[in-house]
This record gives structure tokens, sequence and C-alpha cells, in this order.
């Protein structure tokens, strides 16, 4: 190379260098490449060349071709080369293949050159360089400074398109950045609000911030339950109730939307939950022109993740809050006492049934001060304790304690519970099962007590047909001895201590009955005379019974059975509280109260007043206080079921009276029971178990009856009484016997007068079954243990009861008062 061309490229290359570093560090990063370009230009012409054009079709920021010329336009130079050419096409062509393409004139002197620009290795267009005829034509050196320099140009333009996209990713970034800083402080708002028009209202505001939108929404829920929070700039949020979003021109959710979508200008996305449900949606726009782009969809679905976690959190929170409540009712409401302790047993929590059982208040956290173990429960539990937390398994464990003053059998269940902050705790389950353990004891002394029930209900039967028989023929005897008053007296004797025994085989039926009570008319004073004899029996010869019994006492409304049940209990309990002896006082009176008596709590009125006085050992305050609840006892088990005094009072108070306890220890106890008299007249007489009806004369009236007792003495006793008052009578000793007695019988039978219990089938099937066939016949149904409910199935008016033991002249009565409503109604 000449020294003259040296000379010639050397500045060009200087120049351009030197040039391009003051644009690079002058240009703004984010400004058109054009003084770049314009810069190279400048450097080329005019020593270099006389006219540079730089045409990039693939920068975004050139324009297709920017030129500088000096002195010389394309157009003046071009007429002096050697051959025309195609200026664009050439262009074009270099790009395409990468050659560069010089020209010459006419003398084949070259006037120009084409060369391909390439920016990041690919190319990004050319740079046309020319000079005029008047100039020095291009050298070899010429031509490779201009690629050197062009090769340096696309360098440039890297650095600078790298530049640019830098600043723009860093922009973009910091967008991001400060939109995902929203997303988390909105995350950490919504965690904090307690329900779903909360939740809307801070999204959309958070939503139109995060896309600087003039509006934006967040609809959840649907139907009625829908909630809508809309945020527009410039204004408050608002929240909308379903009725206001379905009259706005707000986008709605879509319920096979899975991505986001643009409607009308709102970029909108769903809210899904977990299952990929639709919840809901969240929609922003900017304004009629503005776009979103790909970041933004992403965006808008991070919204609607964010606003489907919260809900479900929302509703996570709300479900955990309802189990928790209705765990603490649950375990505040268990009969169960429950009590949280640390592994010393200092108490932390406990519930209501804890507070009855230990006699602590209300838990509260003032009240944990209050909460101290009894001694003999805190001895009892802590070597349980001890050995659950030593690695022990969950044990069930009983011990007795004392707890205010009574003697109480515990259950007990410990389990560990996991460690917090404050240590391992255990979980304390107390059980008092001292009521359980008697009341198994009570159900098996109620047991003994059916089954001896049903034994004295069998004895009773057999003693009620002897003393049937006994009745029977001492009537029958009364009328052969008519006259000889000796013999009348003896009979007469007889048939007392046979009513007497009627009593008593009627007591050995109450044992283990269970019927419902059905109140009667009662003499009180009556009532206690008639079981005189039984009560004195039973207090033994230590006890001297006394009788202060008004003459005369009006009737009271109550329960014969239960009656009579009450005051062998009452006297049961004086004998108990009276070991060595001493006196029960069995009073009656009538009294008149004028205005309600407000210890008694009965009305005014006249009252039959009994007292029951014992000599015995009394009861203290407390005793006396509790002797009427039920299943409290003193006698220790076995010994008393703890019901009878309980029953008394129900008793007594079902029939509109009141009972009263007075006590003294070492002087005696008192029960006096009110009761009320029946104010208005009654037909109905006294209910008296020692009153019989006297014989009388009686029509005779003939009738064929079928007899059936398997009893063989009381059958023979009815087949007489029957026969001797004309009556046409057929044995049978079963039911089986008597279905073949009817068949054989050819004639019409008008009665049945069977026992009801009989060998293979009952006295009522045996009715109802000849009833069917002859819907005419009459019954007559007998029994010492069953009541007259029998007949209840048997055809109306058509059957009567007569109870065991009754006189002949009873049963007589009542087959004649049957036959003769018949006959009557016939």
């Amino acid at each position: 190379m000449s020294d003259a061309t040296l000379a010639r490229t050397r500045p060009f290359v200087h120049r351009y260098n030197e040039a391009r570093r003051d644009v690079l560090a002058s240009t703004p990063r984010d400004a058109d490449p054009a003084p770049l370009v314009a810069q190279f230009a400048a450097t080329a012409v005019p020593e270099f060349a006389h006219w540079v054009a730089v045409v990039s079709p693939t920068l975004d920021s050139l324009s297709s071709r920017c030129t500088l010329e000096h002195d010389h336009s394309f157009a003046t130079c071009r007429p002096h080369w050697d051959r025309g050419l195609d200026l664009d096409a050439a262009i074009h062509e270099v790009i395409r293949s990468g050659e560069s393409v010089v020209w010459s004139d006419h003398d084949a002197i070259p006037r120009g050159v084409i060369v391909r620009l390439v920016v990041e290795d690919q190319p990004a267009g050319a740079v046309v360089l020319a000079r005029g005829d008047d100039a020095t034509a291009w050298s070899d050196e010429d031509l490779g400074a201009a690629q050197d320099v062009i090769t340096a140009f696309g360098v440039d333009l890297e650095r600078w398109r790298l530049r640019y996209q830098s600043r723009l990713a860093l922009r973009a970034s910091q967008r991001v950045a400060s939109q995902l800083h929203q997303l988390i402080s909105a995350s950490l708002v919504v965690g904090t609000l307690n329900d779903e028009a909360a939740i809307a209202e801070s999204l959309s505001r958070s939503a139109r911030s995060v896309f600087d939108a003039e509006r934006a929404i967040l609809a959840l829920g649907a139907g009625d339950s829908l909630v809508a929070g809309v945020a527009s700039r410039g204004r408050a949020t608002r929240v909308l109730d379903a009725s206001a979003v379905e009259s706005s021109d707000l986008p709605f959710a879509r319920d096979d939307a899975r991505e986001p979508w643009q409607q009308e200008g709102w970029l909108c996305a769903p809210v899904l939950d977990s299952q990929r449900r639709s919840r809901g949606v969240v929609a922003a726009r900017r304004g009629p022109d503005a776009a979103f782009s790909d970041e933004d969809r992403e965006l808008a679905m991070l919204l609607g993740q964010l606003a489907a976690t919260s809900v479900e959190a929302l509703e996570l929170n709300r479900t955990i809050r309802d189990n928790e409540s209705r765990l603490r009712i649950l375990v505040d409401a268990a009969p169960v006492s429950i009590v949280e302790s640390d592994g010393a047993g200092r108490v932390r929590w406990w519930n209501r049934s804890a507070s009855r059982l230990l006699r602590w208040p209300d838990f509260s956290p003032t009240a944990l001060a209050d909460a101290a173990w009894p001694d003999e429960v805190s001895r009892a539990l802590k070597e349980l304790w001890s050995d659950l937390l030593a690695g022990g398994l969950r044990d069930t464990h009983e011990f007795s304690a004392t707890i205010a003053g009574r003697e109480r059998l515990i259950s007990v269940s410990v389990a560990v519970l996991p460690g917090n902050v404050n240590g391992p705790g255990v979980l304390t389950l107390l059980d008092d099962i001292t009521d359980q353990r008697e009341l198994r004891e009570e159900v098996r002394h109620a047991h003994r007590m059916e089954l001896r029930g049903q034994v004295a209900s069998s004895v009773a039967h057999d003693f009620n047909n002897l003393i049937t028989l006994i009745l029977g023929y001492t009537e029958l005897l009364s009328r052969s001895v008519a006259g000889d008053e000796q013999a009348t007296a003896l009979v007469h004797d007889i048939q007392a201590t046979s009513s007497r025994a009627s009593n008593l085989t009627a007591q050995l039926q109450s044992i283990g009955r269970t019927s419902e009570p059905a109140p009667v008319l009662v003499d009180v004073g009556a009532a206690l005379s008639a079981n005189a004899d039984v009560l004195e029996r039973i207090m033994g010869s230590r006890i001297t019974v006394d009788w202060n019994l008004a003459e005369t006492t009006p009737p009271v409304t109550v329960d014969a059975d239960l009656f009579e049940q009450m005051v062998l209990n009452l006297s049961i309990n004086a004998r108990d509280a009276m070991p060595d002896g001493g006196t029960l006082t069995f009073t009656t009176a009538v009294r008149e109260l004028v205005e309600r008596d407000d210890v008694l709590e009965v009305a005014p009125g006249a009252y039959v007043v009994m007292s029951i006085t014992d000599t015995g050992t009394g009861m203290d305050e407390a005793t006396r206080e509790r002797c009427f609840e039920p299943l409290f006892t003193t006698k220790g088990p076995f010994k008393g079921t703890g019901l009878g005094l309980a029953s008394a009072r129900r008793l007594v108070e079902e029939s509109g009276g009141a009972i009263v306890c007075t006590s003294e220890l070492g002087v005696g106890t008192t029960f006096t029971t009110w009761w009320p008299v029946r104010s208005s007249t009654s037909p109905e007489e006294p209910h008296d178990v020692t009153t019989h009806p006297t014989p009388k004369e009686r029509a005779r009236v003939s009738a064929t009856i079928l007899l059936c007792e398997d009893d063989a003495g009381l059958r023979r006793l009815a087949l007489q009484v029957l026969q001797r008052n004309g009556f046409v009578v057929l044995e049978a000793v079963s039911a089986e016997d008597a279905l073949e007695v009817r068949a054989r019988y050819g004639e019409r039978i008008d009665l049945l007068l069977s026992d009801v219990v009989l060998p293979e089938m009952a006295g009522p099937q045996l009715a109802r079954l000849l009833q069917d066939e002859d819907p005419g016949l009459l019954v007559v149904m007998m029994s010492g243990t069953a009541s007259e409910d029998v007949i209840e199935h048997l055809d109306a008016g058509s059957a009567t009861f007569i109870a065991k033991p009754f006189r002949p002249s009873a049963l007589v009565d009542e087959v004649i008062s049957l036959l003769s409503r018949r006959a009557r109604a016939g």
C-alpha cells in the first residue's frame, strides 16, 4: 500500500473510532440509532466518499434509507459510471449473498461499493459508498478500509441494540417486580379478611393498580351470593351485590373458561379453585386503544389464582372455626369431666362437667388460680401421669376419692397431648361412676325382686283358690247352721280370717308390680287399719306400734296399691332406723288451710294429714335435705334402692298434696303427708277390701253355663253353687276340654265361666274363640292375679270379671246380673 493510500484510509478509520465513542457515550439508551448512522456517514464524507447511504430494512428504529452527501448526489455521480446499475436490486443481492459489489466507470476505475451490514451475526442491511468522477478512484486498500469500518459499524449497532434491549428488559423487569410486589402486598392483605365482599373490594383495587387500568373488577360467587368489587381511577372502590352486577355492563364469569380472554376492551381471567371450578372473574380495562401483553395475561391469571386461594382459605377458616366451635360445645357439654394439665398436674383448662364434679368455677383465665385438684384425686392421678409421660400407653383406672364431702368412685383415662412452647400436656378424663355402680346393683336387686314377685304371684294364685274354697264352703255352711249362734260365730271367724288371708295375698301380688296408677277414693284410716296386722308383724317384737287415728276422715283420691306400698316403705325405713327397738306412731287428722302454705306449696282447702313417726337414730340436716333425691340412700349396697322416698313424694304430689320430713339426730324422724279432700260429691264408694256384700234373695234365672277351671276343688264348689241356683252346668278342666264339650253339646250355651290362667290356652283366648262361633255368648272371667283388662278384647257388654277370692253369692250375683242385662237388652 502506498503512503498516499495509507494517508487517505487511516484518518477515516481513526475519525470513525473517535466519533463512535462520542456518539455511544452521548446517545440516550432508548434513543433512535440515527445519530450513530449519521456519524458514520459524516466520517466518510467528504475525504473518503462523496455519497453514503445506510439501508436497514430489519432494524426497527432505522428508516429504509438514510443518506448523507457532499457536493455530489447519487444522481450526479451515476452518469459517469461505465454501466448502469439497479441499486435496490444490488442492495438486496448483497444482503442475501453477503458478497460486496463494486462499481466502475468507463475506464474500469472503481467508483462505488455496496457492503453487507451484519448485526448480531445476522444480515441487517447494507452500506453504499460512492465517489464522484473528479475524485480519486477506489483502491484495494480503500475497499478494505471501508469493509473494516462497516464491520465496526455493525458491531456498534449490535452494541446499541443490546443496550437498548437491556434497557427495555430492565424496564420490563422493574414493572413486573412492581406488579409482583403489589400482588404480594395484596395477598398479605386478603389473608386477614373475613368475607367475600372484603376480598372482592381489596383485590379489585389491587388489579386496577397492577394493570394501571382505568377500571378493574373482581366478581366472586354466583346467583344470589354473587358479590363484586369495582375499582375505578379517581373514585372510591365499590362493592356491588348480585342485582347490581346483573344490571351493569361488567363482564361475567364463564364456567368453561380456563385461560384469559378479552371482551370489549376488558382483559378477563377466570377465578379457578383447586378443583378447576369457576368461582368468579377478575377483569381490567385500560382504555379503548390500550392493548394487553402476554405478561398482563399471566398477571391476570395470578390475580385469579390469588382470589381463588383467598376464597378457599376463607372457606377453610370458616370450616375450621365451625368445627372448633362444635368441638368446644361438644367437649363442654360432654357428660365426662375433661381436664387439660401440664406434666406436673398444673391445670390449664377444663369443661363444665369437671366444674360440677370437682366443684370448680366455670373455666376462664381468671379462674385458673382457683382450680386445684382435691388431695385424694391428685394422689391417685400423679402415678398415672408419671407412667404415661415415661412412655406408657393410655390407660384407664378406677379409684375412690372424697369430693365435696362425699365418697365417689371415679373412672379415669389419661392421654399425652402434643408438646408446645409450654411442654407436653396431659388430657385427663374423669367419670363419676358412683351412681352407675349403685344403679347396676339396684338393677340386679330389682331383677331379684321381680323374680320374687313372680314367685309371690304364683303362690298368691294358689292361695286365692284355697281362700275362695274356704269362703265358699263357709258361706254354704252358714246356711246350714242358721239358728246355732255358736256355730254361726265360728263360721264368721273363719270368714274374717279368710278376709285377712285375702289381704295378705293381695300384698304378695303387689311385689314387683309396675302397672299404671289407678286413682280411687281411699279412706286413709280404713286403709291403715286394714294393714295393721301386716305392719305390726313387719315391725317385729322390739318395736311398739301406736295407732292414733281419727274416728272418721273424708276420702282422698289416690292409687290404693301405691298408697299401701308407700306406707309399707315408710314403715320399713322407720324399722331400719330403730335397730335397738322403739316406737312407731301412725297419726291421722283433718286440717283446713285458709290460705296457701308457701312451705308445703299446696292450695287452701281441706286435707287429711297422715304422720308416721319413729324414735330412731334420726338424720342430720344435710341428709334430711337430700332424703327425697332419687337413688340417694344411707343404707349401703344391697340394703336400699334410694327410690322409696322419691316415689312417696311423687305419689303425694301427683295427688295434689305434699310430704314433709322433720328429723333430729338421736330423737327420731317424722314424715307428714297432706292429702287433699275430694271437693265434689261422687257416688263412688271409698276403696275398702274388707267389706263384702251380704247374701240376699235373688230371682232364679235358668241358663246353661260352661264352667272351665283346672283346680278340682274350686271347680267342684262352683258347680255346686251354680247348680243350687238352678243353672245347667257343663264342666271342663282346660280350654281344649271346653272346646270338645262345646262341640259335643248339641244345645245352646248361654255363658262361659272360666279362670284366666289355664293350661295350654288362656281363658280370654278360649272366650274369644267361642264368641267368634257364637256372638251371643256371655263370659265371666275369674282370676286371683290378673285384672279386669283381660276382657277388653271381648264383645262389648258381653263379659264381666270377678277377682279371687270371692264368695259364692258374689259369683252367683255376677252371673245373674250379666244374664239379666242381656234379657233386658233383648
